[in-house]
């Protein structure tokens, strides 16, 4: 491996890193919004969340290309192969005082990444909740259900029988 570490192509990654790291943010807020607008039950909004999850994710493609390709120059550049150069590779090999920013990038995606995973685990838990509710109200407005139940006057909860007409909003 050649010792001479060109500054430029270092500091190029080290920027670039930068940006994905801020894109990351940017999707967990994203998809923390999304969570939040599942939790509070406002189906009308999900979509536009998803989409902009789906934009944010579009754009951190984009720059996952932009960082392999300084990757690869950057790995030529030192004579070591592309797939050598980790994170965890840079912060032991680069020179000062790009070390710091490498071990911080790393531990900065590491942390990122646990967070995004918890957040989508519990989105997909909140989304399969919601389409099994939406279920349950399709088969009793299309199908009658069985088990039914309307708020009476004193705001408890009865069983109603389960023909149709029934409407959701009828009060006994």
């Amino acid at each position: 491996m050649s010792s001479n570490w060109p500054t430029e192509k270092v500091r190029g990654l080290v920027e670039m890193l930068w940006l994905e790291r801020h894109l990351l943010e940017y999707l967990l807020f994203k998809l923390v919004e999304a969570k939040l607008i599942m939790v509070a039950d406002e189906a009308r909004f999900v979509s536009q969340a998803m989409s902009e999850v789906e934009t944010v994710v579009g754009r951190l493609r984009t720059t996952e290309a932009l960082r392999a390709a300084a990757v690869a120059e950057l790995a030529e550049a030192v004579g070591v192969e592309a797939a050598r150069l980790s994170l965890s590779y840079l912060a032991e090999q680069a020179p000062e005082p790009f070390r710091y920013s490498f071990e911080e990038h790393r531990d900065g995606f590491l942390n990122l990444a646990g967070e995004i995973e918890d957040v989508t685990v519990e989105n997909r838990r909140l989304a399969s909740r919601a389409m099994r509710d939406l279920s349950d109200t399709l088969s009793v407005l299309i199908g009658g259900g069985e088990g039914v139940s309307a708020y009476t006057k004193a705001g408890r909860t009865r069983s109603v029988a389960s023909t149709l007409p029934f409407r959701l909003d009828e009060v006994l």
